[in-house]
């Protein structure tokens, strides 16, 4: 064997080498940089985690459930509605409650059975930081089936 023709065929080989060499690093420089800054989005089905109001839900549950008693919580319920409710003697029986949900900002819909009817309603709330939970029961409105459909 010639060593002219060894070299020749080693700087060759050795050519090909570098070319995939580079290739191989640019690749994996393009794939870092692409994962880098990449953005990924999730979808969630139970969006009731990043809702921001799951504790104004518990509020108009626990201020409800306390003013169809006959013993609202001063702490969830606004001292004006607590005297209305005195006044009036509202209270019900609740014999279940189907669902709370928050409609919007400051204001959320509970839909119950109370002696064997379906009722609803719509509760507005009073957020301050002087609240000692944030959120107090402000005005509670009957839903009536008329207006839902």
């Amino acid at each position: 064997m010639n060593y002219d023709n060894f070299e020749a065929s080693f700087t060759k080989e050795n050519k090909k080498l570098k070319i995939v060499l580079a290739i191989t690093i640019l690749i994996s420089l393009t794939a870092v940089i692409f994962q880098f800054f990449d953005r990924r989005f999730f979808l969630y089905q139970g969006g009731s985690i990043f809702e921001e109001r799951p504790l104004a839900e518990e509020i108009c549950r626990l201020a409800f459930v306390g003013l169809a008693g006959g013993v609202p919580n001063p702490h969830v319920v606004h001292h004006e509605v607590i005297k209305i409710a005195e006044k009036d003697n509202f209270s019900m029986t609740i014999d279940k409650i189907f669902q709370v949900k928050s409609l919007e900002v400051g204001a959320c819909k509970i839909v119950l059975k109370s002696e064997g009817a379906l009722t609803a309603f719509k509760i507005k709330l009073h957020g301050s930081d002087k609240n000692p939970f944030y959120y107090k029961l402000i005005q509670l409105d009957e839903v009536s089936a008329k207006e839902e459909i």
